[in-house]
């Protein structure tokens, strides 16, 4: 697979590619059980109305996700609307997919410059300030979770007053 197929997608427990939208509606349907409506609408509002994916788009996903056991049909809503649920597979392939889930944010970082170039970002230097917070910040934070806290509070209160 080559590397922009990567960028958007994590390899699962059984070896399996999944893709950025497959892995949302996962994560987003075991914080609460969702139509297929739900989900279309949910995305666009995540991504403040810049995508709204189709139901040719979101309904092969779920039945990919239901053939292979990630999701199930809760009941059948209104209008014979399936409401989907996770099953324990599908929690397991999401605890999976958060745990090595930093792959995924380091593909898509590696294009980071790259997209940066290309709209002529003015400010690089400073993004890349803020990248190598973030990265120290979660990395930290595991251990010295208050430490870490602190610091970046004081940074966001040093910018406030500049």
């Amino acid at each position: 697979m080559n590397v922009m197929s990567q960028l958007f997608s994590i390899e699962t427990q059984k070896g399996k590619q999944r893709g950025i939208l497959s892995i949302y509606i996962l994560h987003s349907i075991k914080k609460k059980p969702k139509t297929g409506y739900d989900l279309i609408a949910e995305i666009k509002d995540k991504t403040e109305g810049t995508w709204d994916p189709s139901k040719g788009t979101i309904y092969p996903i779920l039945k990919h996700l239901e053939e292979d056991n990630l999701i199930s049909v809760k009941e059948i809503g209104l209008r014979s609307k399936k409401i989907f649920m996770i099953t324990s597979e599908g929690k397991k392939t999401l605890s999976n997919v958060k745990k090595h889930g930093r792959q995924m944010e380091e593909n898509f970082l590696k294009f980071r410059k790259l997209i940066s170039e290309i709209v002529g970002s003015k400010h690089g230097e400073i993004a890349e300030f803020f990248h190598n917070i973030r990265v120290l910040s979660v990395s930290k934070s595991k251990m010295k979770n208050d430490e870490v806290k602190n610091i970046l509070d004081k940074c966001v209160n040093d910018l406030k007053n500049i």
